[in-house]
Formats: structure tokens, sequence, C-alpha cells
């Protein structure tokens, strides 16, 4: 696909201030990706913008920008050179890349591109020693020039520190929409309907609350398990669930678009990831003062407070998990007034307007 650079077009009109190009792995809404749409509807006005999709997958974050879209390839080669040439055109302006990898980093960088914004939304960077090898040494090449990064929680900064550059990213909380949940808050009084939204992949330890619903399953007649996600696991989540014996209480929502009705459908949501770099769906249910319960990562506890009642320890200690879980369900009624409670550092902290002011401010300085 050309790219073809617009004036005076009706759709994207003229500024002065420089435009900034959206480079992610895949152009569809999920994690930080979504954001990408806040950011284009926000600052559509301001200057001109647009996406580059790394992997071809169609332009699914803002249909006003499909004349200011272009996309990579599937071939590693390819894409890496599709994406150079298109750095090399617009090396003068503002590129902001949503976690995007050392080598992407690394060509924008040699393609002439100065500073650009680099956006950390996760805190896995290698999965084998000879994966490190090349990582490491394309991020150690990339400390030679100026980069912006900002991280999205103090967690997700503190393992990038410590494990790939000794540099301090600016923390920027994910935003959220107040409006949008707080209209859906309510005080639960009694427990009917628990609850999983998130992808279904590993590491999201979906089949341990499924087991934690068994737990206390044949005590509670009325109780029902939702599950709200897509992913690769949920054929075999479907199974675990067909053979359970109470496999009719378990429903798999698939795709939800209103999360907010979702959570406000439900009396608790558990949510036992082994890793995040932050974890939207906490900060959404604690907002429709939904009672929360998770696993011990760090940043759960940055997002909350450090609330003990809403943490179940480490999800590869079933035993512990268990016991915290019964404890929890048996004093239900503290625990939803916990989380309506923490509405309010919800409302202070992940406000999607003072979000978007802090990326303003951040394109200011650039």
């Amino acid at each position: 696909m050309l790219f073809i650079q617009l004036n005076m077009k009706k759709q994207i009109p003229a500024h002065d201030q420089l435009p900034v190009h959206y480079v992610v792995w895949q152009s569809m809404p999920g994690g930080m990706e979504s954001y990408v749409s806040y950011y284009t509807n926000e600052f559509y006005d301001q200057r001109e913008m647009y996406i580059f999709s790394l992997r071809p997958v169609g332009n699914g974050l803002n249909e006003r920008l499909d004349d200011h879209f272009q996309e990579g390839s599937d071939n590693n080669r390819q894409c890496y050179a599709r994406y150079f040439r298109y750095c090399r055109k617009h090396r003068g302006q503002l590129f902001h890349l949503m976690n995007s990898g050392p080598i992407i980093l690394l060509l924008t960088l040699l393609a002439g591109v100065r500073n650009p914004v680099y956006h950390i939304h996760g805190t896995k960077y290698w999965k084998k020693w000879w994966h490190k090898i090349y990582l490491k040494t394309a991020w150690l090449l990339t400390s030679l020039f100026d980069v912006r990064f900002i991280a999205n929680s103090q967690y997700s900064a503190g393992i990038f520190r410590r494990e790939v550059l000794p540099v301090e990213p600016k923390v920027i909380y994910n935003g959220f929409d107040l409006t949008r949940f707080l209209e859906k808050r309510w005080l639960r009084a009694r427990l009917r309907r628990m609850a999983f939204a998130g992808r279904l992949d590993p590491g999201k330890n979906v089949h341990l609350v499924i087991r934690l619903f068994e737990e206390i399953a044949g005590e509670m007649p009325d109780l029902e398990l939702h599950l709200a996600g897509i992913g690769k696991l949920r054929g075999a989540l479907e199974q675990q669930a067909r053979n359970s014996p109470y496999g009719d209480r378990i429903v798999f929502h698939g795709w939800v678009e209103d999360v907010a009705a979702f959570y406000q459908s439900v009396d608790l949501f558990v949510f036992l990831s082994a890793y995040e770099s932050f974890g939207n769906v906490l900060p959404e249910a604690l907002l429709t003062g939904l009672p929360i319960l998770t696993s011990n990562i760090p940043v759960f506890e940055e997002i909350h407070g450090g609330e003990k009642g809403f943490c179940l320890g480490n999800p590869e200690n079933y035993p512990e998990i268990r016991e915290n879980f019964l404890k929890a369900v048996a004093d239900y009624p503290e625990l939803t007034h916990k989380a309506y409670a923490a509405t309010e550092r919800m409302k202070k902290l992940f406000d999607l307007e003072k979000h978007l002011k802090d990326i303003e401010k951040t394109y200011e300085t650039v």
C-alpha cells in the first residue's frame, strides 16, 4: 500500500503541531492498543495522526484514519524493510510506539526519528536465554539515542529499569471513562454470580477460576459462573466446564461489547493472572463497586492500594488460593464494602481525562 501524504483533505486538517505516528503490533482493540483510539479521537482536531500496524490485520482502531493507515507484513524481513522506509519518510515527525519491542525501536532510531515515545505496557521481554542475547543487545543499542519512555505502572517501570535499561520511565497510569463505569456502581448484598473477564489465554489461569467456583457451587445452588472473553484456551475451558458437575451453571459470553454492564450484572470478580503490567479489568470492576479477588502480582496492590482482603496469593499454590478464597466468600459483606469504598481511589488515579492530558504534555516536550 502506498502511503499518501494529505495536506488539506477534509478528514485530517493541517495543523502547526507535529504529526503523530502510532506504531502498534496489530491495529486491533485490546490492551494498550485500544488507547490509540482514545488518542486519535482526542487529538483529532489538534494535529495530523497516522497508524502503522506492523502486522497486516486492517485498521481496527479508528476508521477516520483509513487514509492515514499503513501496514507491515507477516514476514519479518519485509515488515522491517517497509517500516524502516516509512520512518525515513517521516523522520522529522513524532512517533509513539506501543510496546513494539527493541528491534522496532532500533529501526525507528536508525531511520532518523528523534525522541520517539516508547510506551511500556508489558513485563515479559524474552522467553529463552538466546532471545535475551540479541534482544538485550538491541536494547543497549537504543540507549545510544534519545528515547522518551512511558510506563503504565510503577511495577512495569521497575521491571524495565531492572531487567532492560537503567532508565526512569515516566509513569502514566491507564485511564478510564469514569462516567461509563460509575453509572453502573452499586453495593452488592448477595453472591449469586461469580465472574472472570479477560483473555482466555495461558497465564490468565481461568481454569483455576472454574475450580474455585466448584469449591462453593455445591453449597450455593443458585451460584453461577460467567466468563467473558476470547482466546486460544476457550475450547479447553469449555471442555473443563462440560466435565464439571456444575457445568450447567457456567456461562461463556465470548467478547463482551459493554463490559461495564457485564460488571454491573455480577457479584464477584476473580482474576488470577500470573503476570500483568497493569490489569485494566481491575479498576474497571472496582469503579462499578464490584468486589475483586486477585493473584499476588505487585501491580494489583498498586491499583487497589494494598487491600489485603483482595489478594488470594500465588496461583501456583492452589491450596493457598483456595483457603483465602473460602475466607473471602465467608465474609462477603465486608468484601463488598471494601470494593465499594475503593472507588474513590480509582477515580483519583485512573481518570481518562488525566491520562490524555499527561500524554499531550509528553508530546509537547518532544
